[in-house]
This record gives C-alpha cells, sequence and structure tokens, in this order.
C-alpha cells in the first residue's frame, strides 16, 4: 500500500497532516500539536475538529472534494495536469497552494519558508487577448499551469491587485491573491452576466446585506472584479482567512448543494436530501452570534426571492472558520437568473414545498418559517422591511452609470422584476402571519 501526504498550512503555521492511502482511497487528518496548542487556532471544520476522535475518511474526503473547482473548470485540471477528476488528492496536491480560505497543501519535503514570492504582472492587453482566446486556452492556465482552486463553474482568475499602482498580477507561494476575476461567459446564453451579478451584488449592498465590493473593468469587454472576502491586507502582507462553504459546514459533498441532489425530473423530484433551507439555517447552531446568523441567512433567502436567483445552493454560502466558532461570511454569486430563459427557474432550494418562484404563496411563507424556526412576526417584518426597500432602491440601481449600452436596459428589466417581487412580499406577509399552525 502507497502512503501520501501534505503539509497543511495557513500562512507558514503548519495546522496539520492531510494523509491518503492510495489503494483503498483512505483520506486522513491529523492536527499539529503546536497549532492545538496555540489559543489563536481553529478547527478547520465542525466535523473535524481539534480536539475529540479523528474524522471518518469521507469527512476529509467530502471537504477537500469542496475546495475543487466544478463543471468545465475542473475538466481543464484534469486535461491540463493528466489527473483524474475522481482523484481527490491528485488534484488538491495540484491545485492546494492557494485554495479558498486560509489552507495551503504543500508536500512535505516543501517546508513553508521554501515558498516563493513569485507574481508576474497581468497587462489589460494579455488579459484581453487571454479572453479572446478561450476556445482554445482556457482563461484559468497560464504560463502552462491552472492557476485555478476555487469552486464554482465560471472562468474565474485569482489576481493580486496593488493597491497602489492598480496593477494586476498572478502570484505564488507565500504570496495571495486579493481579488477574482469573472469575465462574460462564452456562452452566449448568458448574454451581460458581468452587469447582473454587479447589479445584483450592489443592490444586496443597498439592501443591507453583507457583500465584498465588486466594480466593472472594460477591456473593453466586461470583467467583473470582486475584492476576496477571505483575504485581509496588512502592513507588509496578505493574510489568508480560513473559510468553509455551506455544504463542508454540513459534511455534505458538493452534489448535494441543491435540494432535489438527484435533479427536478418526474421519478426523483421528491428526493431532497441535498442543503434546504431548513438545513442551511442548522448551520447557526456552530456559530458565535446564533441570531444574527439567522437573521442574515433570513435576510440572504428573501433576497434571492426578489433577484429571481434560482441558482441559489448551498455553496454560495460561506463561514470564517475561528477559534471561537463559525461566522457568516459576506454573500456572493448573486444573479437574476430569470432573466435566461434557458436556464432552469425551479429554485435550488424550496420555500416550503415550492421550487417555482410564482407559486410561491403566503402558505409556503408561513412552511418556510416553520420550517427553518423563523419567528413569522420576524419573517413579516423583514418581508414588509426589504419589499419596500427593494422598490425604492431596485430602480435607483439601475440608474447608476456602471452600465454602458444595452446593460442599461438589461438592469432595468431585472429592476421591474424585483420590484414586482417586492410587492409580493409585502402583499404576502400579512396573510402568511394568519396562516393556521395546523396546516403546517
Amino acid at each position: 500500500m502507497s502512503l501520501h501526504t501534505l503539509g497543511v498550512l495557513d500562512g507558514s503555521t503548519r495546522v496539520g497532516t492531510l494523509e491518503y492511502e492510495s489503494l483503498e482511497e483512505r483520506f486522513s487528518f491529523v492536527y499539529d500539536p503546536g497549532w492545538k496548542a496555540a489559543e489563536t487556532s481553529y478547527s478547520i471544520s465542525p466535523h473535524i475538529l481539534m480536539f475529540g476522535l479523528p474524522p471518518a475518511t469521507g469527512t476529509v474526503r467530502r471537504f477537500l472534494e469542496n475546495l475543487l473547482p466544478e463543471g468545465r473548470a475542473l475538466d481543464i485540471v484534469s486535461t491540463t495536469h493528466q489527473v483524474s477528476k475522481n482523484n481527490i488528492y491528485g488534484l488538491i496536491h495540484e491545485l492546494g497552494r492557494e485554495t479558498t480560505g486560509a489552507l495551503a497543501f504543500l508536500p512535505d519535503d516543501l517546508a513553508p519558508q521554501d515558498q516563493t514570492h513569485w507574481r508576474r504582472e497581468i497587462k489589460r492587453e494579455d488579459l484581453r487577448e487571454r479572453i479572446e482566446q478561450r476556445s482554445e486556452i482556457p482563461f484559468a492556465a497560464w504560463d502552462g499551469r491552472v492557476r485555478l482552486s476555487i469552486a464554482g463553474h465560471q472562468d474565474k482568475l485569482a489576481v493580486y491587485v496593488d493597491p497602489d499602482q492598480d496593477r494586476m498580477y498572478l502570484v505564488e507561494g507565500a504570496l495571495a491573491s486579493t481579488h477574482i476575476l469573472k469575465p462574460e461567459p462564452p456562452d452566449d446564453r448568458l448574454p451581460m452576466l458581468v452587469a447582473n451579478e454587479h447589479y445584483a451584488m450592489k443592490l444586496a449592498g443597498r439592501l443591507g446585506l453583507a457583500v465584498p465590493f465588486v466594480s466593472i473593468m472594460r477591456l473593453p469587454d466586461p470583467v467583473l472584479l470582486i475584492e476576496r472576502f477571505d483575504r485581509l491586507r496588512e502592513t507588509d502582507r496578505v493574510r489568508r482567512l480560513h473559510i468553509i462553504d455551506a455544504c463542508q459546514a454540513l459534511n455534505f459533498p458538493a452534489s448535494f448543494k441543491y435540494e432535489r441532489n438527484f435533479g427536478s425530473g418526474r421519478d426523483v423530484r421528491h428526493i431532497r436530501d441535498g442543503v434546504s433551507f431548513e438545513r442551511l439555517f442548522s448551520i447557526s447552531e456552530y456559530t458565535v452570534r446564533k441570531a444574527v446568523t439567522r437573521l442574515s441567512l433570513l435576510r440572504w433567502a428573501l433576497f434571492q426571492y426578489l433577484i429571481g436567483n434560482s441558482d441559489a445552493h448551498a455553496k454560495n454560502v460561506s463561514f470564517f472558520c475561528r477559534p471561537d466558532g463559525l461566522a457568516l461570511a459576506p454573500f456572493y454569486d448573486l444573479v437574476s437568473v430569470v432573466q435566461y430563459d434557458n436556464l432552469d427557474h425551479d429554485m435550488a432550494m424550496a420555500f416550503g414545498e415550492e421550487f417555482r418562484l410564482h407559486e410561491v404563496s403566503p402558505f409556503e411563507w408561513a412552511d418556510f418559517a416553520h420550517r427553518t424556526g423563523t419567528p413569522r412576526p420576524l419573517l413579516a417584518r423583514e418581508m414588509i422591511r426589504m419589499g419596500k426597500a427593494a422598490l425604492e432602491a431596485a430602480p435607483a440601481q439601475a440608474r447608476a452609470e456602471d452600465y454602458v449600452d444595452d446593460e442599461g436596459a438589461f438592469v432595468g428589466r431585472i429592476s421591474a422584476f424585483v420590484q414586482d417581487q417586492a410587492q409580493k412580499l409585502v402583499d404576502h406577509a400579512a396573510p402568511m402571519r394568519n396562516v393556521d399552525d395546523a396546516l403546517l
């Protein structure tokens, strides 16, 4: 049997050791004694604890799997590095030097001080050229390497943005990226996705949701520039902050990110073993500020209804890991998916029993409150507050100067949809409170 190991580090500090027995496909993780003794240390997951029984092999595998990209991005990594998509250890070995969050996975013969401080500037013309070449060269592949360790389907690139000179760099080793670049997708079924996501993120901020700063870079084609909330600029470095997504917080595989984890086909739509609002809200028990977490998740759920984000799944919610527990991270990947007729508009998580937005009724809202343990007076208050706020904020954001040419009309349509949804929220609040408890 062949045993393989990777050191797991937070900055220059060793957190523990990842072990993998390849023939039996067994994973294990052992915390470093020095990490366990430090007051500032944290458990990397509520299911991989510093103290207590060691985690099961499936728990470690699911944790690692959720660090990897999905879809076409995973295909690119697999092909470029000639590693099977099923080989979780091999993929982490290739991509694990800068993951989402703080952890770096390094061979044991590479000590933290041996990591390079490599960086290379990406000029705007380089970026524009690479975006145009995506059909021949994957966007994430630069200098013969895939530079992507971020979960998700869309084309992305992690870069360091110099705060003084406004230059962008690819970085490696001890250096950390500060921003994510997301160009328009090559798929013409998703026109103006950059403007769509920018509008939704800015609208969320206007409504009081915590979101990272976003802007549109024009090359002249638009690219969404997102400031990473799992990175913190300090005087002489960028510090990485450890986060996990909701699938990791629940010890679920990535395939369970949708509530109907087998899809919405006629024979499987009744199977709802994936992450629901009820399961999502249950993560609050691991957090330091439980009531604040539940209120923030409630507002996130209402916002998905407002913008029609049918793809609001569990990997779009993250939590910081801290010594005293989890803390909800800013929200991201907010898009009005209903603007695209050729995509599935069933919600990733049901409101009560209903996955279709246009069928959500006061009864479904009462059922949602019952399942998530939300007091109905609180839900009614937030429905009215967010609904009324959105009626003003949606058209205001649509008038922002960020949008050019056809983008203005496009975000105008999103604004009109949001206003219709907002009025429904306000109208449903009172009858929702009057639903008979015996019916739930």
